[in-house]
């Protein structure tokens, strides 16, 4: 079945080398963005850590501005007067795949297996997520997810959030798309599409409406607190079913409610952790992963004695944080 409705997908059957590695046979595409075009994959020699045959995910850098497809049907070319830019973005693509590779500790990060050049342009072969976005879950759940059912499920995601942070890379496209919700009931952060390294002094401008906090506006500034914004405006979207606003049209009269005002059953602890991870100012955010899991847990479990039994929220926080341990 042609692939016309995704510009500039392979065709189903189409033959990449994978590197060092074993080749694989293109099944499909799953999805398209600005950056590159996943698919489904089968591995036709086995791959490390797995069966032959296995299933697995393709991302393959292809920018939809500035690149077409060569007369072959299977080579990437830069669009006239995009050459440079193409080098200089499909470089970056090619460094972060690498570096993603070394947070295969990370399980709630989608697993980069290996990385391989070919075809004027860069693949990352990824472990094949048999889950749905969380925008889809909240559809699923009647438009917003109860607290009691996602709050619990933040813990794990945070500490690896954080890990990433500590290994230099800013995702800067956290999302209700691009959070999977697994059969197991865990989540995993995928499309790295447009991740970039902390120690990039220029990062390109990227932005998603409700999302992306005002210093992604501009190309400086940007730091783990700019992952901190988004991934609390998804916790706002999922738990109230409203995207939060635009940051720039937050900078006089925020119009920007709390979450207890719109019915959402949170303590205000709670509510307080994922709106200080909303401020608009860089430097009045939440600043780092950890400290947003703090926000959220704000009290060690054993402090608590005598006033009811904790959350499991938070005793699951309580034991990922090392906390109330007498």
């Amino acid at each position: 079945m042609p692939n016309s409705e995704w510009y500039g997908a392979l065709e189903p059957g189409v033959k990449l080398p994978g590197g060092h590695g074993p080749g694989y046979y293109l099944k499909r595409v799953i999805g398209q963005g600005g950056f590159g075009i996943t698919y489904e994959a089968e591995s036709f020699n086995g791959i490390e850590g797995s069966a032959n045959g296995a299933t697995v995910a393709i991302k393959e850098f292809f920018p939809k501005d500035c690149a077409v497809r060569g007369s072959d049907g299977i080579t990437v070319c830069a669009r006239p007067g995009y050459e440079e830019e193409y080098v200089s973005r499909l470089s970056r693509f090619s460094e972060e795949g690498r570096t993603l590779t070394a947070l295969s500790g990370c399980d709630s990060v989608v697993r980069v297996l290996s990385t391989f050049d070919a075809n004027n342009t860069s693949y990352l072969v990824m472990e094949y997520l048999d889950g749905m976005p969380l925008y889809k879950k909240a559809m699923e759940l009647g438009g917003r997810i109860p607290p009691e059912e996602l709050l619990p499920r933040l813990p794990k995601l945070l500490l690896d959030i954080a890990a990433m942070h500590r290994s230099g890379i800013l995702h800067r496209d956290i999302t209700p798309d691009n959070i999977m919700w697994m059969p197991d009931g865990t989540l995993k952060l995928i499309d790295f599409g447009s991740a970039r390294s902390m120690s990039q002094d220029k990062k390109t401008v990227f932005l998603k409406f409700g999302y992306s906090p005002i210093e992604q506006h501009i190309t400086s500034g940007q730091g783990p607190y700019t992952d901190i914004y988004a991934l609390c405006a998804t916790i706002y979207y999922l738990l109230s079913g409203i995207n939060p606003p635009e940051a720039v049209d937050r900078l006089d009269n925020d119009p920007l409610r709390p979450l207890i005002s719109l019915g959402v059953a949170l303590t205000p602890e709670e509510d307080a952790a994922i709106l200080h991870g909303l401020a608009v100012q860089p430097m009045e955010r939440t600043q780092t992963a950890d400290d947003l899991l703090r926000e959220l847990s704000p009290v060690p479990a054993k402090a608590r004695r005598g006033r009811g039994k904790p959350s499991f929220f938070r005793r699951l926080a309580d034991r990922l944080l090392g906390r109330g341990r007498a």
